[in-house]
């Protein structure tokens, strides 16, 4: 099994990177427009995508406030059921926070293997734009 690993610095708060990554309107703001369910603790989130497969239906697993959330994939392309996504974040000490993402459980059988670790990069990129700005760019509509 693959694991997909990607760090970035976002110029803001865990407060504001946590929330992001864990309500709707964070999730609308960097990942995609359509997000139906809600993004707390054993919720489950489905992030759907008109314009490319999907989508992705998600279990939220674990949640340490300003620290760590664990999603796991229970539907999604290819051979996607069954990834968990990790997103940890750490205050660097100067109003600035890292992320660190771990997908792990990616069958490297699966063709779309690369493609999930090349549009994760993507999605990181959009979510340091998103809290940085305050503006909504979705990866996805």
């Amino acid at each position: 099994m693959a694991t997909h690993s990607h760090r970035i610095t976002i110029d803001a708060s865990k407060e504001d990177v946590f929330q992001a990554i864990t309500t709707r309107d964070g999730l609308q703001g960097w990942y995609t427009s359509s997000v139906e369910g809600d993004a707390g603790h054993d919720d489950e989130i489905k992030l759907d995508f008109q314009s490319k497969e999907g989508p992705f239906h998600w279990r939220v697993n674990i949640i340490k406030p300003g620290a760590t959330v664990q999603w796991e994939c229970l539907e999604g392309p290819g051979l996607s059921a069954g990834g968990i996504a990790v997103f940890d974040l750490a205050e660097q000490g100067d109003g600035r926070t890292s992320v660190d993402l771990d997908h792990t459980g990616a069958d490297e059988s699966d063709e779309k293997t690369k493609v999930c670790n090349t549009m994760w990069g993507a999605l990181m990129q959009h979510l340091k734009k998103y809290v940085e700005t305050k503006r909504a760019e979705p990866a996805f509509h």
